[in-house]
């Protein structure tokens, strides 16, 4: 994304923009008053409600003003064009409100940046304001603070859960405490969790009842059942949306349109000669499990505990020449290995993720000097290998009646027999990849007030 220069005069940056939209946009925004930005393209129903209470339909070209709550219908859909050149997609059924849009000349702190999306999906480019000062960036949910870095982002966002995916650049989401909602810029209390666009395959996710963010294997915020039109399409159904010089101006928004697993369909209304988007379900092919084949937990108990169904016992863990790996006091991995030459780590990725094939987990507590295990659910949860760095990521999301709902958050390094070795997160673990780099397993530790966390994990791609 190409930096503009934070000393470019704001006054001559508006005025250039007028002559490619149309209408000229204020520089520096009053909250209520001043023009921030306008709709570049609108599909469908939407309405927007004016920070005086005033209500109407949004059209092409609409001013957008700050305080102006926006409110997208079922098949409604707007791109909204900013004075600084920053963009947003507003998707269908999502209410957004412009809370903040300013920047001073002569007092560049006071630049303030402030979008609050109650529900719905949003796709956001940076503009020249935002870059020139990106501690005064603020996307709010209503569970999460997102702040940015420099950064094109999409945020799916209700009541009480809120996901985030990373273009380019960087984001940093944080669960919306008190100290949060007013502020501006990223929130950082202790409970932040950053997302580059170099941790590919990852998302955030945070739940209401979360208190720290969680990295989880990302999906396409963006992907519906039917989608709207493309920009080159509805260009080319309707003439009259080409302007200058036989330039679509809606061609323009490619950079905030990202629709897939669909088709394309428009429909030309001959008496309004207007365009109409038509609804196409698009199939969703299943997702196979992930299997797992080359590696295999034994556990050192006769029985397996309760919830324990991928361990097995030591004989068959033995069979076809495995070898052990890593391992605790109830557990150990093994793994195939090469019937001759040394057992080294082999990919030809540079990165992969992996998702959840099996797991077991435990709650260890003490009462009155006796151990109890109770088992404890796991959710779901992530995986990720950067085998150019010899680095891995991963959480967890477990809970049962007890303890409610935990995390398990690793990450370490790789060594070069594929064994895996935790340095940070709030877990410890240990575990190895197959020698193909295709499957994975660990087993973690956690103490928590309620006693200890344990268990083993499978992984496959």
């Amino acid at each position: 994304m190409t930096n503009t220069p934070f000393f470019l005069r704001v006054v001559s940056f508006a005025a250039s923009l007028a002559v490619l939209a149309g209408s000229a946009l204020a520089a520096d925004a009053q909250p209520g008053q001043d023009t921030v930005g306008e709709a570049s393209m609108v599909i469908g129903a939407v309405k927007v409600m004016s920070g005086d209470g005033v209500a109407r339909l949004l059209e092409r070209g609409s001013a957008i003003k700050v305080g102006d709550k926006i409110e997208t219908g079922e098949g409604g859909h707007v791109h909204i064009r900013f004075v600084d050149g920053g963009r947003l997609s507003v998707r269908p059924s999502s209410r957004l409100q412009v809370e903040n849009y300013g920047r001073s000349a002569d007092q560049p702190a006071l630049m303030a940046i402030k979008f609050r999306l109650d529900e719905g999906v949003v796709r956001s480019i940076t503009g020249s304001w935002g870059e020139a000062a990106r501690d005064r960036f603020r996307l709010n949910t209503p569970v999460a603070a997102i702040g940015i870095k420099g950064t094109d982002f999409v945020v799916k966002t209700d009541v009480n859960n809120t996901l985030a995916s990373v273009h380019t650049g960087a984001i940093m989401l944080t669960p919306l405490a008190s100290g949060c909602q007013t502020s501006l810029g990223p929130c950082q209390n202790g409970s932040e969790k950053l997302l580059t666009e170099d941790m590919k395959g990852l998302m955030l996710a945070l739940g209401r009842l979360q208190v720290i963010p969680q990295l989880v294997p990302a999906v396409d915020l963006l992907a519906q059942r039917a989608r709207p039109a493309s920009a080159e399409t509805i260009a080319k159904a309707d003439p009259a949306l080409k302007t200058e010089g036989n330039r679509s101006d809606v061609n323009n928004e490619r950079a905030v349109v990202n629709e897939s697993r669909a088709v394309d369909v428009v429909a030309i209304s001959k008496s309004t000669s207007t365009v109409q988007q038509v609804a196409v379900v698009v199939p969703v092919q299943p997702v196979l499990p992930a299997e797992v084949k080359q590696l295999v937990w034994a556990r050192l108990a006769a029985i397996a505990p309760d919830g324990d169904t991928i361990s097995r016992s030591f004989a068959d863990a033995l069979q076809n020449g495995r070898q052990g790996t890593v391992g605790n006091i109830a557990y150990s991995l093994f793994r195939d290995v090469p019937a001759t030459g040394p057992a080294i780590l082999t990919s030809s990725d540079t990165s992969a993720n992996f998702r959840l094939a099996g797991a077991a987990a435990q709650l260890v507590r003490t009462d009155r000097g006796v151990d109890f295990i109770e088992p404890v659910q796991v959710g779901g949860g992530s995986f990720s290998v950067d085998f150019a760095k010899s680095t891995f990521a991963t959480q967890l999301s477990v809970s049962n009646a007890r303890i409610g709902a935990e995390s398990i958050v690793s990450n370490g390094v790789i060594k070069p027999n594929g064994i895996l070795q935790s340095q940070g997160g709030n877990a410890f673990t240990s575990g190895a990849l197959s020698l193909d780099g295709k499957e994975a397993g660990y087993f973690f530790s956690r103490p928590i007030t309620a006693g200890q966390l344990s268990g083993i994990t499978q992984w496959g791609r």
